[in-house]
């Protein structure tokens, strides 16, 4: 099998520097040569398998775990099958960073280079997915933001996230939610309603309302199309009216929130209103 290879660039608000880049790579088998990376390097496996020789030992990883190499650092590798790496600037962590201490003080940051938590791999993998597949760009930074703090959390020489006197104000972004639901709204601009930082957003808001900032959009946007097929509208053309960026990922959150696709949604509707 000949080797395929992907490059997405993603962009997360905030300052010119604040790039992201993700790769997805499949291959028999390939070698890579004693290098370095500016930014901070995480792989998640797809199924593939690999062997990486970093800081004086070497390390084996799989699926089921995450790989990380700090900026600079010199490293070989050689990795087999399907995997995808993400390649976040400095810039981007240490914003992140900052949220977890109240007086903008930023420890050494410390992770270890083989991270064994399948939870937190399919968490990176999902946001490589978000921005690989054409999500909307609250999906992409929500997921992105939530995959790193559990990283930073769980595996990090970092304290969790304080409590902080002025909390974010949850109400005014659910508020502005369910007014502007249709639209490509993004964690920068709700961050700044909420007077906080993007990640700190969308680590409260989870804790807050229970469930992360994304899916609570989408059950807004569910919510409205159940009203709209009930009118009597056409699942094609409720999808784009309540924000979804086509008819699959429509069908996709609908089928997950209410237990039926919105074809079989209407229908039902159509025949209770017939008998």
């Amino acid at each position: 099998m000949a080797s395929e290879f992907k490059v997405k660039h993603f962009k997360v608000r905030g300052s010119a520097d604040d790039a992201i880049t993700v790769h997805q790579w499949e291959s028999v088998k390939h070698t890579w040569p004693r290098h370095s990376h500016p930014e901070y390097k995480l792989g998640v496996s797809e199924g593939g398998t690999g062997t990486f020789f970093y800081r004086g030992e070497r390390y084996h990883t799989g699926p089921g775990k995450l790989l990380v190499i700090h900026p600079n650092e010199a490293h070989t590798c050689t990795a087999t099958g399907a995997w995808r790496y993400l390649y976040a600037a400095p810039s981007v962590i240490a914003s992140i960073v900052k949220t977890f201490d109240r007086n903008g003080d930023i420890e050494p940051l410390l992770l270890p280079p083989v991270i064994d938590d399948s939870q937190l791999a399919e968490l990176v993998l999902q946001a490589h997915r978000a921005m690989d597949d054409g999500a909307s760009q609250l999906d992409q930074e929500s997921a992105f933001y939530d995959a790193i703090c559990e990283v930073l959390v769980r595996h990090a020489s970092l304290p969790d996230i304080p409590k902080k006197e002025e909390r974010a104000n949850i109400r005014r972004v659910q508020d502005s939610l369910e007014a502007r639901f249709n639209e490509n709204v993004s964690l920068h601009e709700l961050a700044e309603l909420a007077g906080t930082s993007a990640p700190y957003l969308s680590r409260v808001f989870s804790k807050e309302v229970g469930m992360p900032i994304q899916v609570y959009l989408s059950q807004i946007r569910v919510r409205r199309a159940q009203q709209m097929l009930m009118a009597g509208e056409t699942s094609a053309n409720v999808a784009y009216a309540v924000g979804f960026a086509d008819q699959s990922h429509f069908t996709r959150h609908f089928k997950r929130l209410i237990g039926a696709a919105p074809g079989t949604y209407s229908r039902a509707i159509s025949t209770t209103g017939s008998s």
